[in-house]
């Protein structure tokens, strides 16, 4: 399904019952990336799976955008469809989506979660390895178990092929945005807030996730020291569970 957001059409997955759970992905992926914990949660929460502008079947943005920009596109969606105090997830650069529209609309959002997220202006060998080459990342960051990888291989090659991420507006996009540093926003949280963050996480260390825990007043931290920066890929079910517990 799509929503059409300044003229922008932005696609969408909506699938369960129950309470309202927007679920944004990281840089690079989609709504497929949350594909492997649907069947965990759509008996407990109605998901939106929702394509940030410029990734999987969205509209690429006419100009590079920052995440107050894809903050106020999202809050334009969730008006729009009527989706009333949604629980909202990001993971990765989901996740500083995610932060953004919180502290600059918190009455849109009920609870927020937070899953190896980005936020806080990264060190230089991180930022290295997050504007490496895409089909680099792609295999230095997601296990090769369970064959998940040919779940979002497909897609995710089509637009390295095309040089989609690596010139144009959504490179100007990734160099905008991973050059922010959301400190002072996330110090404006007053929503209750769930932090996930695996221990074994090379594209957003540990420590971020803790020092966004120091920052956010109502915030509880889970650090899992078998965990790396997919739980929700290649451990769906604890990943879920620890939704569904926040709840």
């Amino acid at each position: 399904m799509y929503s059409k957001i300044n003229d922008l059409n932005i696609y969408y997955q909506k699938v369960g019952r129950g309470k309202d759970l927007i679920m944004l992905h990281g840089w690079g992926m989609d709504v497929s990336t949350f594909w492997p914990a649907i069947d965990f949660l759509k008996d407990n929460f109605t998901l939106w799976l929702i394509d940030l502008p410029g990734f999987g079947r969205s509209d690429i943005p006419k100009k590079a955008c920052d995440s107050e920009d894809y903050a106020k596109i999202l809050a334009e969606f969730i008006k729009n469809n009527n989706i009333k105090k949604p629980f909202l997830l990001g993971h990765s650069f989901g996740g500083k989506v995610s932060i953004k529209l919180t502290a600059i609309h918190p009455n849109l959002v009920d609870k927020l979660i937070l899953v190896g997220s980005s936020g806080l202006k990264p060190d230089p060998s991180i930022k290295r390895v997050l504007i490496y080459p895409l089909a680099k990342i792609f295999h230095f960051l997601i296990p090769d178990i369970f064959n998940i990888k040919s779940l979002i291989r497909k897609k995710f090659y089509r637009k390295i092929e095309s040089d989609y991420y690596n010139v144009g507006v959504m490179k100007d996009t990734l160099v905008k945005t991973l050059n922010e540093d959301l400190t002072q926003d996330l110090k404006k949280i007053n929503t209750q807030t769930l932090i996930i963050c695996g221990e074994k996480d090379r594209a957003v260390p540990i420590k971020y996730g803790k020092r966004m825990y120091q920052l956010i007043k109502n915030s509880k931290l889970i650090s899992l020291e078998d965990k790396g920066h997919f739980l929700h890929i290649y451990d769906p079910e604890r990943f879920a569970y620890y939704i569904k517990d926040f709840s």
